[in-house]
């Protein structure tokens, strides 16, 4: 019998997402706080006799070769195994795409996940936090999910204190972000970060204390994003969205990633749905969702669970 799973990609949303420095191969070092959110895609992983990997997804202009991290995740995957294998996937994207929110990232861990699943869970989670590190760097927090803190290039993962419950409401209109991009206008502003004196980086603890006190509008006070300044400024729609969502009074708002979706943190559903028909009434995709635990808990995370370095 042919093996067939379906799992979830979990979006995400950034709470403090910080550059600390440059490396001289240019890679951009980070202190960033990730949360995995309900707004999902729903992939369906199936065998096939054929050696080779297909991609059939929902949504246009999504590639289906190895541009598509869910094929690249896959093939790694197989490597791994030490097998040729042969995989049909299809993607029910609801992510926005090149949004900030980590769409392609997700279907590539859960595409480890899932082929983890179907054979038997060869690898422990470690293993495949440090495949989905080869993928990229927001891979091994989408295999784990839940709230974390991520340092170095952002693919290693640290214990950090969970969100609070809360309502939050995500929107996205027709601006996409290229994350090389956005960090080049970040170099541009800060002369390439480095000159310690032309950017501090902020300090993510008073964020860590409002989440470990269960402080919302301590949350909503202490967020932080520093793609916003030179972003917004250059993606009009994403500036306006976040106008809009602040005007509708919710705990706080940060535009996630490098952008251009920004999120809104509410107390209630009620709150949260008049944001959301509000932004829809204007035209707008607004998503209203809640954050999400762990997809995979801590203790089935071995050996020495936060620390997961890239290869």
């Amino acid at each position: 019998m042919k093996r067939r799973t379906e799992e979830m990609a979990f979006g995400k949303i950034n709470l403090h997402l910080d550059v600390t420095g440059r490396q001289e191969n240019g890679y951009h070092l980070v202190n960033n706080v990730m949360q995995t959110i309900s707004l999902c895609d729903r992939l369906v992983l199936e065998e096939t006799t054929e050696e080779r990997i297909l991609v059939q997804c929902d949504r246009e202009g999504v590639p289906t070769d190895e541009r598509n991290i869910a094929v690249r995740a896959a093939l790694l995957f197989y490597e791994h195994m030490g097998v040729r294998g042969g995989l049909r996937i299809r993607i029910d994207k609801q992510i926005p795409m090149a949004a900030g929110m980590a769409g392609g990232s997700a279907d590539g861990a859960a595409v480890l996940r899932g082929l983890n699943h179907m054979y038997g869970d060869p690898f422990d989670v470690a293993t495949l936090c440090q495949m989905g590190a080869a993928l990229g760097a927001d891979v091994p927090f989408c295999v784990v999910g839940g709230t974390a803190f991520a340092d170095g290039l952002g693919d290693r993962l640290h214990p950090f204190p969970s969100l609070p419950h809360c309502y939050l409401v995500c929107a996205c209109e027709g601006e996409g972000v290229s994350t090389p991009w956005a960090y080049g206008l970040l170099d541009q502003l800060f002369d390439g970060f480095t000159d310690p004196v032309r950017y501090t980086p902020k300090s993510v603890e008073p964020l860590r204390e409002a989440c470990a006190r269960g402080d919302l509008a301590a949350v909503g006070q202490t967020m932080y994003n520093v793609f916003e300044e030179p972003v917004l400024s250059r993606r009009p729609v994403a500036a306006r969205l976040l106008a809009l969502l602040q005007s509708c009074s919710p705990i706080g708002v940060r535009m996630s990633g490098s952008g251009p979706s920004v999120f809104g943190i509410f107390l209630d559903r009620t709150g949260a749905n008049t944001a959301a028909e509000l932004l829809r009434e204007k035209g707008y995709r607004a998503y209203l969702c809640h954050p999400t635990p762990r997809i995979l808990s801590r203790e089935k995370i071995t050996p020495n669970p936060w620390e997961v370095v890239k290869q």
